[in-house]
């Protein structure tokens, strides 16, 4: 099966970002992947430099976002469509959520457990339940950016039978520098799960960057280039069905 991921130049305007979103997400389309993913807040403006309220951004980007994804994956018929992420309002409260689409229909959405401390700040507020979602290629937990610190949460995704885990992810300015992808290959290697960790070009250098994950190393990622950038792979899954008997023995 083959997967896309659009790492994605974040514009300074919500209608600019979309816009950006279309072209590429028709362009990775035109190669006939199975899934192609987005990365967390794709839709809000700068780079989550003025990311103070969650309520106010929430306000301005929820629905259109929300709308947009919609109509998006109805264009793509057949292909998966991780959404990203974006702030949604539910009972007062906003949170960070992460989606799955095909044709247009919303298969399942995930709200973040572990927003990082700009996001409580700004009036996140944290999810509390995995989900593991059954699809025509395996099994696909909705993870998003420090989720995969949360030992317990992992455990539990794979518990359900989590054969990929979609990890959307964006790097405030404060993020410490991070080489490579430490953490994601320790959890692809202990868990026997592929990582479709999907970020933006302005937090690429800092902990944004993305990539494509197998249990035994890097399959493609993404250069610091600032540019739009789709990188696409082709996942062994008889190879990955192999790796986990041995990793349960």
């Amino acid at each position: 099966m083959n997967i896309s991921i659009i790492h994605m130049k974040v514009r300074n305007s919500l209608s600019d970002n979309l816009k950006a979103t279309s072209i590429l997400i028709h362009k990775a389309a035109k190669n006939s992947p199975s899934v192609i993913a987005l990365p967390e807040y794709f839709s809000i403006p700068g780079c989550l430099q003025n990311f103070y309220s969650a309520e106010r951004m929430a306000r301005s980007t929820s629905k259109p976002t929300f709308d947009f994804l919609s109509k998006i994956s109805a264009e793509i018929p057949n292909i998966y469509l991780l959404g990203g992420t974006y702030l949604e309002e539910d009972n007062g409260k906003y949170y960070n959520t992460s989606t799955l689409w095909k044709n247009g229909s919303l298969l399942g959405k995930y709200k973040k457990k572990n927003p990082i401390k700009g996001e409580i700040q700004a009036g996140v507020a944290k999810g509390n339940q995995p989900v593991v979602i059954d699809t025509n290629f395996g099994k696909i937990a909705l993870l998003v950016c420090a989720d995969m610190f949360d030992q317990i949460l992992v455990k539990q995704v794979v518990a359900l039978g989590a054969e990929f885990f979609s990890l959307p992810v964006a790097a405030m300015g404060s993020h410490p520098k991070v080489n490579g992808h430490p953490l994601t290959e320790k959890v692809a290697s202990e868990n026997g799960v592929f990582v479709i960790k999907v970020g933006n070009v302005c937090s690429s250098t800092i902990g944004g960057r993305s990539a494509i994950i197998a249990p035994w190393g890097i399959i493609v990622e993404v250069t610091d280039s600032l540019e739009d950038r789709i990188i696409s792979a082709d996942l062994d899954m008889k190879k990955l069905y192999e790796y986990r008997k041995n990793l349960n023995k």
